[in-house]
């Protein structure tokens, strides 16, 4: 191989690296990473929505029962980005970096399920249907693995999720689905991936892998 192209061929691959390191999950954030988060949050563009796309992976919809939609796992980073983006005129940097500190670093996992033909209220649901299974949000199973070891997490809440019926003024909306929150501690930042395991009242086991190496 020729000098010139050996030279060029490991210039690329420090380039790589160099990238692949800048851009890994890390914690604490420095305070320039979180200036950098709140910068980007603020653009509340398609930058901002494509940053956050990058920690979330979707599923199909399956046969029957209910549809593991959305599975996000959101580091400091982007829940830093998330929480600039929700503030208007008058947020500062400053203000960014201390709701940063008063947050506190976890990573924050949200498992998004959706009502279908065969699950949810839009059928004539049984709690029978499952055997010894309430048909709830607490019927799910969730779980995280870092670098293959199982996490406990520090908080479980539950959000519901409804879609307006239209009808204009004063219309109404119904339930679609929900979400399952679940916040872990971050304060190490020698993960290098993360596994979400989903395990629905059916029978269904979603698995859901995160290259952590990849995430800011």
């Amino acid at each position: 191989m020729p000098s010139s192209l050996r030279s060029c061929l490991t210039i690329l691959a420090a380039a790589l690296l160099m990238t692949s390191v800048a851009f890994a999950f890390s914690a604490p954030l420095s305070d320039e990473a979180v200036r950098e988060a709140y910068f980007l949050g603020q653009r509340r563009d398609d930058r901002t929505a494509e940053l956050l796309e990058t920690y979330r992976r979707y599923s199909p919809v399956p046969k029957s029962g209910p549809h593991v939609f959305v599975v996000e796992l959101f580091t400091p980073y982007a829940q830093a980005v998330e929480a600039s983006s929700k503030h208007s005129a008058g947020y500062s940097a400053q203000q960014a970096s201390q709701d940063y500190k008063a947050r506190g670093d976890s990573l924050r996992l949200g498992v998004y399920v959706r009502y279908t033909p065969t699950y949810g209220p839009g059928f004539p649901y049984s709690p029978n249907k499952f055997f010894g299974q309430t048909g709830t949000w607490r019927d799910f199973q969730v779980r995280l693995k870092l670098n293959g070891e199982t996490r406990e997490s520090r908080s479980v809440r539950y959000e519901g999720t409804r879609m307006g019926t239209g009808g204009g003024k004063g219309g109404g909306s119904r339930s679609t689905g929900f979400i399952i929150w679940q916040e872990y501690d971050a304060s190490s930042s020698s993960f290098t991936d993360a596994t979400v395991e989903v395990d629905t009242p059916d029978g269904q086991h979603v698995v859901v892998p995160f290259d952590l190496s990849r995430l800011r």
